[in-house]
């Protein structure tokens, strides 16, 4: 996984520069929109690009695949810088996402619109006159929401580590300190309102009471609000014990406890009855998980693989024991917990 942003990086510098020639039929793109895929990620955005709207194919096709690559980008970035879970290395990537690479691109955007005279009027449907060329407008329009897209990147990443950054930026500095260019009376990138809703209590039916209980998809540490660290541990302790994976990332293990449904399973690289006792120790004899109602083995096998890959068995799980080499290791291991 690395921090470079391909794709935009190519509308910018690359084939997918929208005033090249081969780029300039506008009927091209109408067979290309429906191919960019769109992206689902439950990464909770703070921002929101909310910008004028495609006029023709060439506009929609780039419209669909900025935006849709601004949240692949974004989700990928964070959750690279997140693996590393060392302060070192968080600064390190920060510095080469934020100040080498996005700066930079912003820069160099805000030299493009100068030179190749892309300002925001052209396409502004209040002042823009309909007689402009209209394979100018549309490249203006690509420029311009390219550009929100590299902004839209820089506040999100930097409001996931707010607290490793100290000169922090807000959309108005990046017109003034990198765009050069006036602030515009109307802002596109808005800042996502979470209105939270009291929901009143219903008095409950036989019918609701005969309800079956939502589906469990992993466990939920009890400190995982106040004491996130040490899954951290935890994590660190299973991979140098070879109980887990060396390829096991922080943010998938992470997941394994945070009530999250699972869409990595982590591999399990000891044998199954660590496994067993592992879980044991966490749910029945030290209660560091949330009650599952005996789910405890159901949701193990969602959670966790072995060594091959393959699913666990839950009926398998009935008749093992304390492994006697290792139950030793096993409990030192879960102490991180505590």
């Amino acid at each position: 996984m690395s921090n470079q942003t391909k794709i935009l990086d190519d509308i910018l510098y690359q084939k997918l520069r929208p005033w090249l020639d081969q780029n300039s039929l506008d009927q091209k793109f109408a067979s290309k929109i429906s191919t960019v895929r769109s992206v689902s990620t439950d990464y909770p955005f703070k921002y929101e690009i909310d910008f004028l709207r495609p006029t023709d194919n060439k506009t929609k096709y780039y419209n669909k695949l900025i935006l849709n690559n601004t949240k692949e980008e974004c989700t990928k970035i964070v959750n690279l810088i997140q693996e590393d879970d060392n302060e070192k290395l968080i600064k390190y990537w920060l510095e080469d996402t934020l100040n080498k690479r996005i700066k930079t691109r912003l820069k160099d955007i805000g030299k493009l619109i100068k030179e190749k005279d892309y300002a925001l009027t052209y396409i502004d449907p209040k002042k823009a006159s309909f007689e402009l060329d209209q394979t100018h407008k549309a490249n203006t329009f690509i420029i311009q929401l390219l550009k929100l897209a590299y902004m839209q990147l820089y506040l999100e990443i930097q409001a996931a580590f707010g607290s490793y950054i100290e000169d922090k930026l807000i959309e108005q500095d990046f017109y003034t300190q990198l765009l050069f260019e006036p602030v515009p009376d109307e802002t596109f990138i808005k800042e996502i309102q979470v209105i939270e809703i009291e929901a009143k209590p219903e008095p409950k039916t036989k019918r609701q009471q005969s309800k079956t209980p939502s589906a469990v998809h992993s466990f939920t540490y009890t400190q995982l609000n106040t004491n996130p660290d040490k899954l951290t541990d935890l994590w660190d302790s299973l991979k140098l014990n070879n109980l887990i994976s060396k390829h096991t990332t922080l943010v998938n293990f992470k997941k394994v406890f945070s009530g999250s449904e699972i869409k990595t399973p982590v591999q399990w690289t000891g044998n199954i009855s660590e496994l067993f006792y592992f879980i044991k120790l966490m749910y029945s004899d030290h209660k560091l998980v949330e009650d599952l109602k005996q789910k405890q083995w159901e949701v193990t096998c969602q959670c966790f693989v072995d060594a091959d890959g393959n699913t666990f068995e839950r009926s398998k799980f009935r008749s093992l024991k304390r492994p006697n080499l290792t139950g030793d290791t096993i409990e030192k291991v879960v102490a991180h917990l505590i």
